[in-house]
């Protein structure tokens, strides 16, 4: 009993939060969407960085910028009865395909390109900081870096994939941060996570370890491997200290900032612009008709689960100020898995009639 109200309390909550957090609206819909929800493999997913970093030119210029990876094989998702099928059938799928992909020598490519934004536009766009919002590619075309291919699978899971510490702190030269808020709060707690889950040399392992030698004053701590032969740790100093591989490097420029400090909504925020203009964009433009049609089927079939009428009602109130036809389609389709007059899939009809026979003890115990 417990389980099975741990799990209907567990889809109130999810869209509880989002009704109550509606710039989340936009990422929901696209996790609902088959393209993102369920894909069909790795290889034919595309990847959006929803955090802004920046740029810097040679004449010390900065830009704005978003990095996105998008998949050479295309972007293609399983419908919700396909995802449920395969994952019975075999419940690794989608590291099965990439790894299959790799050992035949049929590499999996993706681009990777960036949108730029001027500094001085960043500074009065309300988009130009918010990880809740995308930039429109028509106003910030795709600028491609170059190809990323997977070509080589991990020899030692445990070294080389959970030992991995990635951190958005970790740029070269040339990239640098930005009043990105949630950015903000990750170039700090990453690498403090990173420190209590693998120690603090966890930068000394070999997956984590830079190709270029790396000349640091770490000294002592859990797992230090390092035989440290200069002193004193510190820099600059009357003796041999290493310092900077560049000291002449010319450092990022200022980050503008106004007023006296303290917490901030977004520019904007709470506005009708700032919730549902851009999930109205995902739904009417980026979907195909079959896809459209898919997202619905997914939001009123996880809507089918929630016990919270006064959650469901406020998620439908929000569906209905994106567009319409979204929250009526969904509405319509609820109505009819609750009723019987929709066609269920085998999942969805074996789950109906396995949850009446355990409510009125119908089976036959051998």
């Amino acid at each position: 009993f417990l389980a099975v109200q741990g799990v209907c309390q567990y889809l109130s909550n999810i869209w509880d939060f989002v009704n109550n957090h509606p710039e989340a609206l936009h990422q929901t819909l696209m996790i609902f969407s088959d393209r993102v929800g369920t894909p069909l493999s790795y290889r034919y997913m595309h990847a959006y960085g929803c955090n802004t970093f920046s740029f810097t030119n040679a004449q010390n210029k900065r830009y704005w910028v978003k990095f996105h990876i998008l998949s050479q094989q295309g972007a293609r998702g399983l419908s919700q009865e396909e995802a449920k099928l395969i994952a019975g059938e075999d419940p690794d799928w989608l590291s099965r395909d990439l790894r299959e992909a790799i050992t035949r020598g049929d590499y999996p490519k993706w681009k990777l390109s960036f949108q730029a934004m001027e500094e001085k536009e960043g500074y009065e766009n309300p988009a130009a900081f918010d990880c809740t919002k995308v930039w429109q590619h028509d106003e910030y075309p795709l600028i491609d870096i170059g190809t990323i291919t997977l070509d080589t699978l991990p020899l030692d899971y445990h070294s080389e994939v959970e030992q991995v510490a990635f951190s958005p702190a970790n740029v070269i030269p040339g990239i640098g941060y930005s009043p990105d808020k949630l950015l903000q709060g990750r170039l700090l707690i990453y690498d403090d996570t990173q420190s209590h889950r693998l120690g603090p040399n966890y930068k000394q392992i070999p997956i984590n370890r830079p190709q270029v030698e790396p000349h640091t004053f770490y000294t002592g701590g859990a797992h230090q491997s390092e035989v440290q032969t200069k002193w004193p740790h510190y820099y600059p100093s009357s003796y041999p200290t290493p310092g900077p591989a560049n000291p002449s490097e010319a450092p990022s420029p200022p980050i503008k900032c106004d007023g006296p400090a303290d917490y901030y909504q977004y520019p904007g925020s709470g506005t009708s612009t700032d919730y549902y203009d851009q999930p109205r964009l995902f739904f009417e433009q980026a979907l195909s008709d079959k896809s459209e049609a898919h997202l619905c089927v997914n939001i009123a079939t996880s809507l089918l689960k929630v016990t919270d009428e006064n959650v469901r009602r406020a998620t439908m109130t929000h569906l209905e100020k994106i567009d319409k036809r979204l929250s009526d389609t969904v509405e319509k389709l609820r109505t009819d898995l609750l009723t019987g007059k929709a066609k269920k899939t085998i999942a969805e009809s074996l789950w109906v009639e396995l949850r009446e026979k355990l409510q009125q003890h119908k089976f036959i115990v051998e």
